[in-house]
């Protein structure tokens, strides 16, 4: 079934105010280069994506080419900027304007269902994450799983995740404490790009008006290009206690 976007159709399908800190003004166009990053990151949960498959939060569409082949693709963000954008890169790929912080989400979605939810950098937008995780896990079908990618450690906090309008960053205690205590088992809880949190961290140092600012896109396609093939390395020692990000991969019991 497709549901394209439609931003007159979709009016009444915004069932409130977009997140915190959301839409283009958080994000970083400089991301859509950082092609090896992103292959990393689905080749992570590669192994749990379905076909069936709902992504939360679209960004400028940076893994639209590996999801939205899959006849069951659903794309969401709440910001109707942020959709009506990456729908002129996918027409007639099927997108909706939807706040997963909003306790109507699921009413939103009505009979769809899915096998995969793939949530990269959303909870950290939004008020009431662990609200947001009931969400997600009420529109995932028994067995399906949910994936997770979220900023890790609060002492990384810099001006970057302010202008990205993080609220906060996560550790895997701190993430297990959102779920809920039945219904779901836990399949993997890792941090995931260490050399990309020493960078983060040093970015301390210095001060940071725009996530367009030339420095910061210069340092992303650097890291792409150089670092990542290290970093890669690298995880597979440091998975268990220190990244950049936290991933999460949850399965519906």
């Amino acid at each position: 079934m497709n549901f394209p976007f439609d931003a007159e159709r979709l009016s009444d399908k915004v069932v409130s105010p977009p997140m915190n800190g959301s839409g283009l003004s958080t994000l970083s166009s400089a991301m859509t280069d950082a092609v090896n990053y992103t292959r990393w990151v689905i080749e992570e949960f590669r192994e749990f994506i379905g076909g069936r498959l709902m992504e939360v939060g679209l960004g400028y569409g940076g893994f639209l080419p590996f999801l939205a082949a899959r006849d069951g693709y659903l794309g969401v963000d709440c910001d109707r900027e942020v959709v009506e954008l990456v729908s002129r890169s996918y027409p007639g790929t099927p997108f909706l304007v939807a706040d997963v912080g909003d306790r109507r989400f699921a009413e939103t979605m009505g009979d769809r269902r899915f096998d995969t939810v793939f949530c990269v950098n959303v909870l950290e937008h939004v008020q009431d994450d662990a609200a947001a995780i009931r969400n997600l896990l009420a529109v995932l079908e028994r067995g399906g799983h949910l994936l997770l990618f979220v900023p890790a450690f609060e002492f990384l906090y810099t001006d970057l995740d302010r202008l990205a309008g993080h609220l906060r960053r996560y550790t895997r205690a701190g993430l297990l404490q959102r779920l809920p205590p039945e219904g779901v088992t836990v399949r993997r809880l890792e941090y995931f790009n260490p050399v990309g949190a020493l960078g983060w961290w040093a970015q301390k140092l210095v001060s940071h008006e725009s996530l367009e600012d030339q420095k910061v896109s210069s340092q992303v396609r650097m890291f792409d290009r150089y670092m990542v093939p290290v970093s890669r390395q690298l995880n597979r020692v440091t998975r268990r206690w220190f990244g950049q990000s936290l991933i999460g991969v949850v399965r519906k019991d």
